[in-house]
């Protein structure tokens, strides 16, 4: 009977899940009860996706009503496509607002300081709130940017403007490219936010560094330093990636916003490594 119960007891060491996989567990339900926890979490995220698929819906709607008055050129011009997307500067700041404040929720409170203590491992916790931020973003980011289409083109539809379907030519590939594209803007906040350490701080750099920056950048006479970092910006990585101006190529622009996300990541990281709570 003892060597059953010992050998019970070895079968069940082996199939026991290693520890690291336990404390990872336990670090993703703690980031998850605390996020579902606030309000703001969940009003946030409802407010932005109406104000983004009604600002998009407003737009083709505009669009769609001058359809009929336009000359020849600007029917030649008309996109519809573009013009559905207008939405994409305002998702990618309010994605890189929400994770910023994922980040940062616990810092206003002092609650980093319990959460630290209840988990050590400072790389455990950020990459917890770096897999649910990014989990949040992308299934928020696909509720908005498909709904935001589909009505869009059925706006157009019923104006008997131009309109496109799913299966038409880089349609799928615009929209898992826009949902690419939001999802590195709240990975992006939520570095900046760990960064920071503090919710104005990091809303206040996401808005220079999303939709600031790139506008004043652009404003300066070209030469051979603009050249070469005024395209890697965030929002202008985007713009390439989405809509294939001359220049650089979209894969080139979707390695330059995983390198964001990686090198802030490692900031991050070495920043709650290196920093008192």
């Amino acid at each position: 009977m003892s060597h059953a119960m010992a050998a019970s007891g070895a079968g069940s060491a082996v199939h026991a899940p290693p520890a690291v996989y336990r404390r990872a567990g336990a670090a993703l339900a703690a980031e998850w009860i605390k996020l579902r926890s606030l309000r703001s979490m969940l009003i946030t995220p409802l407010l932005g996706a109406v104000a983004c698929i009604g600002v998009a819906d407003l737009a083709v709607k505009n669009n769609a009503a001058g359809w009929a008055h336009l000359d020849a050129a600007g029917k030649a011009q008309f996109d519809p496509l573009v013009i559905n997307f207008n939405f994409v500067v305002l998702g990618i700041v309010l994605f890189g607002v929400l994770g910023a404040l994922v980040a940062t929720n616990e810092y206003g409170s002092g609650l980093i300081r319990m959460t630290l203590a209840a988990t050590p491992q400072r790389g455990l916790v950020l990459a917890a709130k770096a897999v649910l931020a990014g989990l949040a973003s992308f299934a928020l980011a696909m509720v908005i940017t498909f709904t935001a289409f589909f009505t869009g083109q059925a706006i157009l539809f019923g104006a008997h403007a131009p309109h496109l379907s799913l299966g038409d030519h880089n349609v799928l590939a615009h929209l898992l490219g826009t949902v690419y594209y939001m999802t590195a803007a709240g990975l992006i906040g939520v570095f900046t936010g760990i960064l920071v350490r503090s919710a104005a701080a990091a809303i206040t750099s996401m808005f220079g560094l999303l939709l600031v920056l790139p506008v004043l950048a652009d404003k300066i006479t070209p030469d051979a330093v603009t050249r070469h970092t005024v395209p890697y910006l965030p929002l202008n990585l985007g713009d390439e990636m989405l809509h294939h101006h001359p220049g650089l190529s979209p894969g080139t622009a979707v390695a330059g916003l995983a390198a964001w996300v990686l090198v802030l990541a490692a900031a991050a990281a070495f920043s709650l490594r290196g920093r008192d709570a």
